[in-house]
């Protein structure tokens, strides 16, 4: 495989995909954080206690992993601290 025909199939398809997540990623943990705090908003707003609140936001963080999304609700047991 010459160099020319090594770039055309794997170097700039390689290059576009790494300059696209490079360029979104800034973009994503804005919109996560955003989308963390509309939940712990619209928590509040129906009621839900700070541990509730506490315990969902960190079951559904995508740096904690997805061990923790199925542990959910197990950790809502009550709704004890209003």
């Amino acid at each position: 495989m010459d160099i020319v025909s090594w770039i055309k199939d794997l170097g700039f398809p390689i290059f576009v995909a790494v300059f696209v997540l490079v360029r979104l990623e800034p973009s994503v943990k804005s919109l996560e954080r955003s989308i963390t705090e509309l939940m712990v908003v619209t928590a509040k707003s129906n009621g839900m206690g700070n541990k509730d609140i506490a315990a969902i936001v960190e079951a559904v963080s995508v740096r904690k992993g997805k061990k923790r999304n199925r542990r959910i609700t197990d950790k809502l047991g009550g709704n004890d601290d209003h």
